[in-house]
């Protein structure tokens, strides 16, 4: 998404998502803040989520897949048919490289989720923490509202924006945001310890962001 807006991932999240970066905001009546005039800003480069509706998508502990029929949203315009299959919506809608990367995030999150769980407390932030925000904290990451620590799923490298300036909300402070959601800023520092350039590619940025995040959980893991 923030490629299509021409803008990084620091400023999409401080300026367009909320709940901790896991959910895009909604204006006054309610709708998307991409949602215009003339549709959805951001179309092309839309999130899984977005992709999938009308269906819902789960995934159990074997790997294993299901989905269900969401009922249709007020005002949604979007045609809903039951005609044809499921994969050959999922096809139309082009979530093959949205599955992968959801399934390789997946699991640095459940990583993670593992690492918190063996953490001890650290007493400076007081006994009246919750447990999982005491966890985090000593873990050099911070929970989500939900108390959740969510991956970033797209990367935002300098590009032309693909759709001309509108009224745009104002940037709030990026709270309760993991850094390494902020795929643009953790790579970047990433990339200059390493001595390279970030790439521009989004499949190439992923799995470098991928690789820089197992590294980090390895070293933790490792640690005493």
């Amino acid at each position: 998404m923030s490629r299509a807006l021409g803008i990084g991932t620091t400023e999409l999240l401080s300026r367009y998502t909320e709940q901790g970066g896991t959910a895009l905001r909604t204006t006054e009546d309610g709708r998307c803040v991409f949602v215009g005039p003339d549709g959805c800003r951001v179309h092309a480069r839309r999130p899984l989520v977005c992709r999938l509706y009308p269906l819902g998508r789960k995934t159990d502990s074997q790997g294993r897949e299901s989905f269900a029929m969401y009922a249709t949203q007020p005002d949604c315009e979007a045609v809903i048919g039951r005609e044809g299959t499921v994969a050959e919506f999922l096809e139309s809608q082009g979530v093959k490289s949205y599955f992968v990367w959801s399934r390789r995030y997946g699991e640095i999150y459940r990583r993670m989720i593992e690492l918190l769980g063996s953490v001890e407390p650290d007493p400076e932030l007081g006994q009246e923490a919750e447990p999982e925000a005491r966890k985090a904290t000593a873990a050099g990451m911070e929970p989500s509202q939900h108390g959740e620590l969510r991956a970033g799923s797209d990367t935002g490298a300098e590009t032309e924006p693909e759709t001309g300036p509108t009224d745009e909300p104002a940037p709030v402070p990026a709270t309760h945001l993991s850094p390494w959601q902020d795929i643009d800023a953790s790579l970047g520092e990433y990339c200059a310890a390493k001595g390279i350039t970030p790439p521009a590619d989004i499949d190439t940025a992923i799995d470098l962001h991928i690789r820089a995040m197992e590294e980090w959980l390895e070293d933790l893991e490792g640690k005493p």
